[in-house]
């Protein structure tokens, strides 16, 4: 036991003097890490200007000032969907649990899976949701550009979202 107690601290020391391992206390510009509880962050009604149905949202990250990029949890309950919209500078979104939707303006509905990750490039025209028999939960990862993150267009039709 003493043994392996000497070589780990022989390894740690060699370590520090060659570079190779560094404790520091703060960040480069003296900022600590940052937790935020989960009751901190309340959800909401996703709005109806911008959602068809019943949404929750969970946001998770906002930007800093080190970080451009916010996170929200998304939950979706069957046949709620997101209006169409864009993202500045695009979204990647990682579905958690359900079976939903995206679709690209022009293209074909695709199904989505727990494990499934879209991304979404800048300003393409999309929509996202439930489908009919199912919730759908996702994270959603987009960077800011301006001061926003998304850019909200018009509502996804009872006619668009069953074709």
């Amino acid at each position: 036991m003493m043994r392996r107690l000497f070589t780990t601290a022989a390894l740690a020391a060699a370590a520090l003097s060659m570079g190779t391992f560094k404790a520091t206390p703060a960040g480069a510009d003296g900022e600590r890490m940052e937790v935020s509880r989960s009751e901190t962050r309340p959800s909401s009604t996703g709005p109806a200007e911008t959602f068809t149905g019943e949404v929750r949202v969970t946001p998770l990250f906002d930007v800093n000032d080190a970080r451009d990029f916010s996170s929200a949890e998304v939950t979706f309950s069957p046949c709620a969907r997101s209006a169409w919209h864009t993202h500045p500078a695009g979204q990647t979104l990682v579905v958690t649990t359900g079976t939903g939707w995206v679709q690209e303006w022009g293209g074909a509905k695709q199904q989505l899976n727990p494990g499934d990750v879209v991304w979404t490039p800048p300003g393409v025209k999309h929509w996202h949701g439930a489908t009919e028999d199912a919730t759908l939960t996702h994270l959603a990862i987009q960077t800011h550009v301006d001061g926003t993150g998304v850019n909200w267009l018009e509502h996804v039709s009872d006619e668009e979202y069953r074709r």
